[in-house]
């Protein structure tokens, strides 16, 4: 009996070390090494703990790619209040510019990665009751003089037509009037084609 308890004690200790050692591996990874968490948690179907993982390594790094992965995770999970943050913190950085530049070599579809980037965040802080931000993230997208196709103004447009909300398709009017000066070519154009959703 004596020698049944020391092997049981001595597996015990075995498993409780292994499992101690384990939670020291995975706290160190945590702390010491998100970008490998950022995958892993990504791999695992873990969207949100991803997000938040890529978000800590752009915290160290500050290297663009990881705040663009964390903003396309989030996107892609419909994870507004993310979406929002990270995808803020992605507009603003120095980088942000070449990035969507290259994305849109790469994916040469003749669409704008910025635009879509900037229409995202605003969808996500209309959809969290945010309205005035909204707007202005969307009208912010815009360089001066400047009305490219699929916008983040028209995606937002759109979204508001849709919901029946008169008070923010006021604004978003108001603000259209602001720039149609500016406009000529095809991006007069386009901007057109959006006015022409509105009933004035």
């Amino acid at each position: 009996m004596r020698v049944d308890k020391v092997i049981v004690r001595a597996a015990l200790s075995t498993l409780a070390a292994i499992i101690v050692l384990f939670g020291c591996m995975i706290l160190a990874l945590c702390f010491l090494y998100p970008s490998t968490m950022m995958n892993i948690t990504y791999d695992l179907g873990m969207d949100k703990a991803s997000v938040k993982y890529a978000m800590r390594a752009y915290d160290r790094t500050d290297d663009v790619y990881y705040v663009a992965f964390a903003t396309e995770v989030a996107i892609g999970a419909d994870l507004d209040e993310q979406i929002e943050d990270c995808g803020l913190a992605f507009t603003q950085n120095s980088d942000f510019t070449q990035y969507c530049l290259e994305r849109d070599a790469k994916m040469n579809l003749g669409g704008d990665y910025a635009q879509y980037v900037y229409g995202q965040v605003s969808l996500a802080q209309y959809r969290q009751g945010e309205k005035d931000e909204a707007l202005a993230t969307a009208f912010s997208a815009l360089a001066e003089n400047t009305f490219p196709k699929n916008n983040a103004v028209q995606g937002l447009t759109l979204t508001v037509l849709m919901e029946g909300d008169t008070t923010t398709k006021e604004k978003i009017y108001e603000e259209m009037m602001n720039i149609e000066s500016g406009l000529s070519g095809e991006d007069k154009q386009n901007f057109d084609a959006l006015l022409s959703l509105f009933d004035k």
